[in-house]
């Protein structure tokens, strides 16, 4: 039986060293809280071969979920989402654009660049997910300048219920490789984890603020 791609991707991550445990040197999230692990996508850019694995899963999972002319044009967000969002278009020979969090303030002032993207059917590329922030306002962009946003696809994600609601609210569709449970199972079997630091992370994931007060957070 094949692999399934949420398999692929996490051995890939494993692979090129994507996914970092350090229960006793935590790790400090932009929301300011400690967490035992994390997942650094920009680490597979540098290993080509689980680069390529991700890149070909990813392209044959948008395939089939969204066959035929659902998809017109591919767009990454700037920086993390543009290299995978490159690779994805490549292998789907479809045009690329990126986005940017805001216009630039020189030149032509633009936000988006690569070509015009109204009334066009526009796939959002990105690395991972948590909050979904980033992603609102990559799509926020891309529909002001008149492109039918539907769907976002990313390799890998940690999003939580409130994401998840406002991706619904806002009419998009979550399309991930792989989420942390998967990559938690397979790094596991390998003996990449083992039983003890599973447990801090399943610690962390039941209460995020306790677990990161337990490790001294200001």
């Amino acid at each position: 039986m094949p692999d399934m791609p949420a398999e692929i991707t996490a051995r890939a991550l494993l692979d090129a060293g994507a996914f970092l445990i350090r229960p006793e040197q935590p790790f400090r999230l932009t929301s300011g809280l400690l967490a035992p692990f994390y997942v650094n996508c920009r680490q597979i850019l540098f290993h080509p071969e689980p680069r390529g694995r991700i890149a070909d899963a990813q392209a044959v999972a948008i395939h089939k979920a969204l066959p035929g002319d659902a998809v017109e044009i591919i767009a990454g967000g700037v920086t993390a989402g543009v290299p995978f969002a490159t690779m994805v278009a490549d292998r789907l020979t479809l045009p690329l654009v990126y986005v940017r969090p805001e216009p630039k303030e020189h030149g032509t002032g633009a936000q988006i660049e690569g070509g015009d993207v109204s009334g066009k059917r526009v796939l959002l590329v990105e690395d991972l997910i948590t909050t979904a922030g980033s992603i609102l306002k990559f799509v926020g962009a891309l529909r002001a300048a008149g492109a039918l946003v539907d769907h976002v696809s990313v390799v890998f994600t940690r999003a939580g219920d409130s994401a998840r609601t406002a991706l619904t609210e806002a009419g998009l569709r979550l399309h991930a490789l792989c989420e942390l449970d998967t990559l938690l199972e397979v790094a596991l079997k390998a003996g990449i984890i083992d039983q003890a630091k599973l447990a801090d992370v399943r610690a962390f994931l039941a209460d995020p603020e306790s677990w990161s007060k337990r490790r001294g957070m200001m």
